[in-house]
């Protein structure tokens, strides 16, 4: 009998049908086991985030499947008291086989906006990214990881305060540059359904730069 795989959002809907005392978004990775107005203070001064409160608005669960392998990550979406915005990335499979390395990622918004054809057709695939100001001087130039071209498919599964868990699905492209001896990431992530577009400056960080404030789930 032929194996029939999940894919990831089938898999992702498994854990609705689960009756289980956790809620759902302590079901699912969650490596720091935040939830919606948990409280996060990052204080990473190199990478120019002092002592700032946030609280987590979203906990969003990504699933992505490439050949026998799925890999998973989660993005806690967080806001502080000034409407400023970021976003804490987390990575349990970065490291080789049999090296668990956890990889934690700061990610800066830096733009939104509906399709752009030229920036889908020509620009990403080229492997190029050059990000440019206003005037169309260049300010940063990224290359793709690992000399890839096609974008990665993502399932994501939303997880918004008292909302009801919602699955949306993205291509998204990882782009890098050497600076300082540390490497900068930028990545550009695409709704299959709608068509918009975000991208985000991602830099390393870790544990230690990090607070959590949890409020207990009656």
């Amino acid at each position: 009998m032929e194996e029939q795989r999940l894919t990831p959002w089938q898999a992702f809907k498994d854990l609705f049908s689960e009756h289980k005392e956790k809620p759902m978004v302590l079901r699912v990775y969650n490596p720091f086991t935040l939830k919606p107005a948990d409280f996060v203070t990052v204080d990473d001064i190199l990478n120019g985030v002092s002592a700032t409160r946030y609280q987590v608005t979203e906990v969003d669960v990504y699933r992505r499947t490439i050949g026998e392998q799925t890999f998973e990550s989660v993005d806690y979406v967080l806001q502080d008291s000034t409407d400023g915005w970021l976003t804490i990335r987390v990575c349990d499979d970065a490291g080789l086989p049999g090296n668990k390395h956890r990889t934690i990622l700061l990610l800066f918004p830096d733009y939104q906006g509906e399709y752009d054809e030229d920036l889908h057709k020509r620009v990403l695939p080229s492997g190029i990214l050059e990000i440019k100001d206003d005037q169309g001087q260049l300010l940063v130039r990224y290359d793709r990881l690992h000399g890839l071209k096609e974008p990665y498919r993502a399932d994501v599964l939303v997880l918004s305060g008292d909302e009801p868990p919602r699955h949306e699905s993205y291509e998204y492209w990882d782009f890098g540059r050497k600076c300082d001896d540390r490497e900068e990431f930028y990545f550009v992530e695409m709704s299959t359904e709608t068509g918009i577009i975000r991208t985000w400056r991602g830099v390393e960080t870790s544990e230690n730069e990090l607070s959590f404030l949890r409020h207990s789930i009656s």
